[in-house]
């Protein structure tokens, strides 16, 4: 028979049953998620970050029973968006649809952005993509070599364009001019759609795009791809010439990539009930088909832990990089 009285009984059984409800995860005690979820992209509608968002948002809320609403914040190249996010709380109903750009490059290239990689806690690896450069189709360079080329011959004449300062458009911007030795003028964007709405009127002469961004334009011959900064052909614009076959660009064949992100906090219960509903989100077979059209490079599924070892990985890759180029 129990010794304790009875009040004293129920008090320590009251108590075992709060701590065992507060030791479990928040996804198991159906506290996540409670409301709509917020998932932000850090640019102007229309852009590839845009359309992988809206392509996954609708699974993603079936995945987690509650709708998943797209929220376009562009301005500062993806530093008002994810300023937003990383102020957010903590709770996991606020995302990011991070690239490397905003994520990352956009700190070490601004020291004075307002945050740091670190205040962005990784979730989910959605795939990555090459950047393009597009001119118009009547743009006297149908090569990666013709143009640098022609930019010699006219040094300062040609300018391009990219979604803004720090992106990584920028950066790969900037690597051709030092990596060719030519000088090109750099015009920022508050996103990447209306970049190629004015390489097509004559605004600008060369876009600096996602394959993503500019497949459609390249297909309905509005645009022509000249160069990929990837080693191979991709299939979305198979005419432009790859970095990788350059002898004046080998060497510097990346891409760009698209992470979702959540504040600094986040319980790990609710980020890998994130994960799980992203992943799943991302292999349904329509999604997966559309991102190989649109010439994305296919996602590897990647745990929270893995997604943030892959951030660490290109932290450490790209901080040489933006040191070693000189930015106007």
């Amino acid at each position: 028979m129990n010794s304790f009285p009875v009040s004293l009984r129920r008090r320590h059984g009251l108590a075992l049953a709060l701590t065992l409800c507060c030791s479990l995860p928040v996804a198991a005690q159906g506290g996540f998620p409670v409301r709509a979820l917020t998932l932000v992209v850090p640019y102007t509608a229309g852009g590839a970050s845009d359309i992988g968002a809206r392509m996954i948002s609708s699974e993603i809320g079936r995945q987690l029973g509650q709708t998943v609403v797209v929220d376009n914040v562009g301005g500062a190249a993806g530093a008002l968006g994810t300023l937003k996010v990383v102020r957010a709380p903590a709770d996991g109903h606020t995302l990011l649809y991070g690239s490397l750009s905003e994520a990352l490059l956009v700190p070490l290239v601004n020291p004075s952005a307002g945050y740091r990689t670190d205040d962005l806690l990784p979730v989910a690896y959605l795939g990555g993509t090459p950047v393009v450069f597009v001119v118009r189709p009547d743009f006297p360079a149908n090569t990666l070599d013709e143009l640098i080329a022609l930019a010699k011959k006219n040094p300062a004449k040609y300018s391009y364009g990219s979604p803004g300062m720090g992106t990584f458009q920028h950066v790969m911007g900037e690597a051709f001019k030092a990596k060719a030795g030519v000088f090109m003028l750099h015009i920022p964007y508050r996103g990447g759609a209306q970049i190629l709405t004015d390489v097509i009127g004559g605004q600008i002469d060369i876009g600096i795009t996602s394959a993503v961004n500019a497949a459609s334009f390249v297909a309905n011959g509005r645009l022509k791809a000249i160069g990929v900064s990837s080693a191979a052909r991709n299939s979305a614009v198979p005419k432009a010439q790859p970095f990788g076959e350059s002898a004046a660009l080998k060497g510097v064949e990346l891409s760009t990539w698209g992470i979702a992100f959540v504040p600094k906090g986040t319980p790990d219960a609710v980020v890998q009930r994130l994960n799980g509903a992203i992943n799943a989100a991302l292999m349904t077979p329509s999604n997966v088909e559309a991102r190989a059209r649109l010439g994305a490079e296919l996602p590897a599924v990647m745990s929270p832990t893995q997604t943030r070892a892959f951030v660490s990985s290109e932290q450490a890759k790209y901080a040489p990089i933006v040191k070693s180029i000189k930015f106007e």
